[in-house]
């Protein structure tokens, strides 16, 4: 087996191009359209059936990591990810974009996610277990963060295409290292994989997180929307009902939802949803904040978020290893507490904030708190079930993730789309400074909804007054500052549902000594810690 320090950047490589993938594809939009000759919808379309990919078929990809075995699913999962990012990155018309990067890329990041917490397991003990499992955590936090600057660094100074080249060629380097990497042992027979499981998991999940999705463009109040929502919910309730009477009959089944007796999955689950929700929602609202009502740039906006990438990084790697001494419950509920007041701090700078420095507190204390939630919570999740199980936890784990990302930024971008543009409305008609003219002239370019809205505003103002140029432009910052304080309650109050979820998670420390270098720094982290053979307790 390769040293620890060689697994664990293996498994971090694997993690951080998974991440930073869909970023690049975000950024990159403008670019996409022109080299694909295609429109904006199209792209969006890519990103969402990626989305979908992975959701859909996240638990059948931990299942079948059970039955070919962790490490080889990985192997192959990277294999059909290392293909979808060739394609994706020679990729002469949209069709072909859709193939490799939404399906195939899709499909392998749903084999290799699950396996990769698997992995985990198998190849680390006790402190130093958790310790790894932080530092995916802060990898996969981090990469989100400054996904943006990286994608948008290669996409301006050379082409979206090169940055698929070296996702590729990361793939190689992984597919490499991973036969040196320890598989998971599989205890009892192999289980055979219930094909009519896995298409009622994929439509329910698929169709329930489409419906999630499509609030950013039709609303809440959409009857499309909630008809994709209810079919999601009742197909689900079938799998589940299904899976229950399976495997009551000692039949396989894709997941064994005995599993949830472990309060650690029963209560593991609710809280990673909110975190990621919280986690994504953020990550979601401060560039939109920074580009839509500051004006900031794509190299400003991520600076913006710079304390919260390096707060997750620093505190996923040196509180990892404070499980064997404090309840990991304790600091995962310390975190939840600290995304609050996070969240508390943000409502406070968003009005009067002239830069991104601005926010640089609640920033660095909501990256705290995700890095200390992301050091214990998988680590208390997959070491709180059997071995055997392993697989399927780390597969309803990524499916529970997948979820709140989704929610988190489609809750949050509706939030702000639907205050924004009443705050901004009630503004214009409340103003004393706009005359009639302009306050009919502003309804009708809000009226039609276009994407294209601070555009049309602009081009609308650019002849009038200064003074009319300055009230708009007033109203639109007090309109966004409402929007988006409210957004950032709503984060809040997830964190606090979150929060007394914790409870039901089990009250259990770490075994294992950690030595003192093991907090000093990933890399002395991965050289210097000696624990002993260990489970929960």
């Amino acid at each position: 087996m390769a040293k620890s320090g060689a697994v664990l950047s293996f498994l971090g490589l694997a993690m951080f191009i998974y991440v930073i993938d869909t970023t690049i594809m975000t950024v990159s939009m403008s670019a996409l359209v022109v080299d694909l000759n295609t429109n904006l919808n199209m792209i969006q379309t890519a990103i969402t059936v990626y989305t979908l990919t992975m959701a859909a078929f996240m638990i059948t990809g931990s299942k079948l990591g059970h039955i070919w075995g962790s490490r080889r699913a990985f192997q192959i999962g990277l294999i059909v990810y290392g293909i979808g990012t060739v394609t994706t990155a020679v990729s002469p018309n949209f069709f072909s974009l859709l193939i490799g990067w939404s399906i195939l890329e899709g499909l392998g990041a749903a084999l290799i996610v699950p396996a990769i917490n698997t992995l985990i397991r198998a190849n680390f003990e006790g402190a130093k277990r958790a310790t790894a499992y932080g530092i995916i955590g802060g990898i996969a936090a981090a990469g989100a963060a400054v996904g943006p600057i990286v994608g948008g660094w290669i996409t301006m100074t050379y082409s979206w295409r090169l940055a698929f080249w070296v996702e590729a060629i990361i793939v190689i380097i992984v597919l490499v290292g991973a036969r040196y990497i320890a598989d998971a042992k599989r205890e009892g027979r192999v289980p055979k994989l219930d094909l009519l499981g896995v298409f009622l998991s994929a439509a329910g999940l698929g169709l329930f997180v489409f419906g999630i999705l499509q609030t950013n463009t039709q609303g809440w109040t959409s009857p499309f929307v909630w008809m994709l929502l209810g079919s999601g919910a009742v197909i689900l309730a079938i799998f589940t009902h299904r899976a229950l009477r399976l495997e009551k009959a000692g039949k396989d089944t894709l997941v064994r939802l005995s599993i949830f007796k472990h309060s650690s999955m029963s209560a593991g689950i609710p809280v990673t949803l909110a975190q990621n929700f919280i986690q994504n929602g953020m990550l979601y609202l401060m560039p939109l904040y920074a580009q839509l009502v500051m004006g900031l740039n794509a190299f400003e906006t991520g600076l913006t978020v710079l304390p919260l990438s390096l707060a997750i990084m620093l505190f996923s790697v040196t509180t990892a290893g404070l499980g064997h001494r404090i309840y990991p419950r304790t600091l995962i509920q310390a975190g939840l507490l600290l995304l609050i007041v996070g969240g508390v701090l943000l409502v406070i700078a968003f009005p009067g904030s002239t830069s991104g420095g601005d926010f640089a507190l609640a920033m660095f204390v909501i990256g705290a708190a995700v890095g200390l939630i992301a050091a214990q919570l998988p680590n208390l999740m997959l070491g709180g079930v059997a071995p055997d199980e392993t697989s399927e936890a780390a597969g309803l784990a990524g499916t529970a993730q997948n979820l709140g990302m989704s929610l988190g930024t489609a809750i949050a971008g509706s939030i702000v789309v639907v205050t924004l543009s009443s705050a901004f409305a009630a503004g214009v008609a409340d103003s004393p400074v706009l005359s009639d003219d302009n306050r009919a002239a502003i309804e009708r370019v809000l009226v039609r909804n276009s994407e294209t809205i601070g555009t049309e505003l602009s081009t609308l103002l650019a002849d009038q007054p200064s003074e009319i140029q300055n009230e708009v432009g007033r109203i639109a910052k007090d309109a966004g500052d409402s929007a988006f304080q409210l957004s950032a309650l709503i984060m809040g109050l997830v964190g606090l549902i979150g929060y007394l979820w914790t409870f039901k998670l089990p009250k259990k420390k770490l075994k294992g000594k950690l030595v003192d270098e093991a907090v000093r720094s990933t890399g002395s982290v991965i050289r210097n810690m000696q624990l002993e053979p260990s489970e929960l307790e």
